[in-house]
């Protein structure tokens, strides 16, 4: 049966838990590595450790975390292709990483959803920074 066979699935998975959680703990201390480094190469590390996150995270469970990994994966993507960085929006969303995965906030609580509020402001005013300088650089 379909119940049975989902069951079983989801069972496998959970016995795959604490390695991928392992995965999760190791992407992130890349990333912070990554983050604090100013050559080029580290920013498309960023991106992937980020990239690593989102799947290790949504295999977890963790939705808001691999969120978060998620934006900043978009976040960088457009940085790189624009030239530009912004050091402080890619250590918020590591800092947010890092308190989602040890704060173990249930998914749908008011804490988790005030986190990504914050979190989202500023990625929205990061951009907008991001493309005046990108716009007075081309001026």
């Amino acid at each position: 049966k379909l119940s049975e066979a989902v069951a079983h699935a989801e069972a496998n998975l959970e016995t795959l838990r604490p390695g991928m959680m392992n995965e999760v703990d190791g992407a992130l201390e890349r990333l912070r590595e990554a983050a604090a480094r100013t050559d080029t190469a580290a920013r498309a590390d960023v991106y992937n450790c980020a990239t690593a996150i989102v799947s290790f995270a949504g295999l977890c469970g963790m939705k808001r975390l691999g969120e978060v990994a998620y934006n900043l994966c978009e976040l960088s993507d457009r940085y790189i292709e624009a030239g530009v960085w912004n050091a402080a929006a890619v250590g918020a969303h590591i800092q947010t990483m890092g308190v989602l995965r040890i704060a173990n906030l249930p998914e749908d609580s008011p804490e988790a959803a005030a986190v990504m509020d914050g979190l989202k402001t500023l990625v929205r005013r990061a951009e907008e920074k991001a493309a005046a300088e990108a716009s007075a650089a081309q001026a």
